[in-house]
């Protein structure tokens, strides 16, 4: 062959190669789209979260676009369904790492499935921004694995600070047997035996079980001043059904999942009065201009995994313009989202400062009255 065939050759070798190189690595070129991925329970028990962070998703990336994208390329979001299952997430993850080539994912909201995919996180350096993760644990998962949520220690210990207001001094502990579940028993035992309390029964229930009829004849046998039961949300709405059937008159005491419709849909009359800790609602300009939106979009006022989400999302595409345009990398956005100082979002302040666990954030008192969710107020 002469010496310009090989060169043509050659040429459209390197073309080919750039090419591919560009395909596999959607992420690192210069004019094609901005994609991350987004891993959320679509199905399951509590898809109901993943509906709420689709939506807040759709708002961000409306935002987003419609001010031109970042670094003048437009931004997109792949979803993988993780059904807040960690097996299921895990193979969630390791798609949106291998196969889509993304170099952040945002979610879960199930601590769970965070936990699981901790250690392919950190080997594979694709950061793992969480939506709602809120086991201690997950502060602790690792250099690629990030939350802008509080940890369950200050959950647990609103918990422990709201039991002892009430006058109790004997709980029983009915929890899901999950990071989330266990994590906040683990949390909130400590707490509230070092304030004098007594713990009269602990019993952990399957995250799939339907019957808690024997648990809670079991608890209730055991005299306590009040229940605390951290558990899923349609468990939850079956759990205080059966207690209200059982004649159980103690208090439950719930937490941040409860907070989802499902819970008052399934427990129905027996959900009025429940009291539960849910993460703190910021009420300034950037929430209400958030829920005036959420509003008119989907016609009803939007829920903390919607809130958090679509912080969770904007926060991730500002780390992805601080990196250079043609090395937007999972390194890259870490020490990005490590210098974020004062992030003003529809949750309020976050401020990571070097630390994988954005700070400022706490939890809020609710009690179901008439069927809706109200912050609640002594007396």
């Amino acid at each position: 062959m002469g010496k310009n065939i090989w060169i043509g050759i050659a040429a459209v070798l390197i073309v080919v190669v750039i090419t591919l190189l560009i395909a596999v690595h959607p992420w690192g070129a210069k004019h094609g789209a901005i994609t991350i991925g987004i891993m959320t329970p679509l199905t399951g028990e509590v898809a109901s979260w993943g509906d709420m962070q689709k939506k807040a998703t759709a708002m961000a990336l409306d935002e987003i676009n419609n001010q031109g994208g970042i670094h003048g390329r437009k931004v997109e979001v792949v979803f993988e369904d993780d059904q807040a299952t960690p097996k299921v997430g895990v193979n969630a993850f390791t798609k949106l790492a291998d196969i889509d080539r993304v170099p952040i994912v945002v979610g879960s909201p199930a601590s769970g499935v965070t936990l699981a995919v901790a250690p392919i996180v950190n080997e594979k350096k694709v950061v793992l921004l969480c939506s709602g993760s809120t086991a201690t644990a997950v502060g602790k998962a690792g250099p690629y694995v990030f939350r802008i949520m509080p940890s369950d220690e200050i959950q647990a210990e609103i918990m422990t600070n709201w039991a002892i207001e009430l006058g109790f001094k004997k709980i029983a502990i009915i929890y899901v047997q999950n990071a989330w579940g266990d994590g906040l028993r683990k949390a909130f035992e400590p707490a509230f035996t070092a304030r004098g309390g007594s713990m009269v029964a602990v019993e952990g229930t399957a995250s799939e079980a339907t019957d808690f009829r024997g648990t809670l004849t079991k608890v209730a046998a055991a005299n306590p001043d009040a229940i605390y039961a951290p558990l899923y949300t349609r468990g939850a709405g079956l759990m205080v059904r059966q207690a209200k059937e059982l004649g159980i008159k103690q208090q439950i005491l719930g937490a941040d999942v409860y907070e989802t419709p499902e819970f008052v849909e399934v427990g129905g009359a027996a959900a009025e009065g429940v009291l539960f800790t849910r993460y703190g609602q910021y009420d300034g300009l950037e929430y209400q201009a958030f829920a005036k939106r959420y509003r008119e979009l989907y016609h009803r006022d939007p829920e903390a995994y919607a809130c958090y989400c679509y912080d969770t999302i904007k926060i991730a595409f500002q780390a992805i313009s601080a990196c250079p345009n043609g090395d937007i990398s999972g390194p890259r956005i870490r020490a990005a989202l490590l210098a974020i100082k004062g992030y003003k979002g529809v949750t309020g302040v976050s401020t990571f400062d070097g630390k994988n666990s954005a700070s400022g954030k706490t939890f809020d008192r609710i009690v179901v009255k008439n069927g809706k969710n109200v912050p609640w107020s002594k007396g």
